[in-house]
């Protein structure tokens, strides 16, 4: 499975737009859409000027849900129906907002479920949303139908990844390395000097979320820029492979109508 990251507007809202429908069409498993905020300390510096540019032009989630509803009706896509599985679902269908929790919390969570269940919306992913809070957070999403996943990191102890994946749906997110999104640090760069061997470190750390969670999709992103990684991921025993950062830089500079470089580079990733 294939899961691409965008940030909301960037880098127009009408490409945006066109770029949520290319996504539905190449049959993506996964969108998550980000929501623009001033402090996205997870990310590097390409997703952190699309969320720059994104809320200087004026985006707000409220608009957001504004380009979903563009994406969706432009495909003739109903808004009110029944959620098929996640394994079985795909593009604007298996749609997820990438948010940090501060615009989230100020928006108001139980008015942001409503307009997710509306506009058809699985879920959210918080990256830093305190596993203490996160309960909250889920069962007010349970009662819209919605879900809530959860971010592992390579350095998370056995402890906190029992409790994570506990909540975390429809998939586990394994962070592959320790700092930022971006492409210029991917996980064959461990591999060098006297770094651990970082296949060996995402292996044990992958059957430790398999211990607690059997049952549960495991997704690993951060630094997946290509079809190569995208097969090397899925071969590492995942079952989604996460792209972000290239994607953002692909769409930037597709100056097309039809985004035909962006359409093309998602029809590689999706050969993989």
């Amino acid at each position: 499975m294939l899961g691409v990251f965008l940030t909301a507007a960037y880098p127009s809202e009408e490409a945006c737009v066109q770029a949520l429908k290319v996504l539905h069409e190449k049959k993506v498993s996964l969108i998550e859409l980000g929501i623009p905020f001033s402090d996205p300390l997870a990310d590097g510096p390409v997703i952190q000027k699309a969320s720059f540019a994104a809320l200087s032009a004026g985006i707000n989630i409220d608009k957001i849900f504004d380009l979903i509803e563009k994406a969706r009706s432009s495909l003739g896509l109903p808004f009110a129906q029944e959620k098929q599985s996640f394994q079985d679902s795909y593009g604007l269908n298996n749609l997820i907002f990438f948010s940090y929790y501060n615009p989230l919390y100020v928006y108001g969570i139980e008015r942001l479920a409503v307009k997710c269940k509306e506009y058809g919306v699985r879920g959210l992913l918080i990256p830093d949303l305190p596993i203490e809070e996160a309960v909250n957070v889920s069962d007010v999403l349970k009662r819209y139908g919605l879900t809530l996943t959860l971010l592992v990191a390579v350095t998370s102890t056995e402890e906190r990844v029992k409790k994570i994946v506990e909540l975390s749906e429809p998939f586990v997110y394994l962070v592959s390395r320790v700092g930022v999104t971006g492409s210029d640090s991917d996980i064959s760069q461990w591999k060098t000097g006297d770094k651990q061997d970082t296949e060996a470190v995402l292996v044990r750390k992958i059957h430790e979320i398999r211990k607690y969670a059997p049952e549960k999709l495991i997704g690993l992103g951060f630094g997946i820029d290509s079809a190569v990684k995208v097969r090397e991921t899925l071969d590492l025993g995942v079952e989604l492979a996460i792209v972000g950062t290239k994607a953002i830089r692909v769409l930037e500079n597709d100056s097309s109508s039809e985004l035909d470089d962006f359409s093309s580079f998602i029809q590689l990733l999706t050969s993989a």
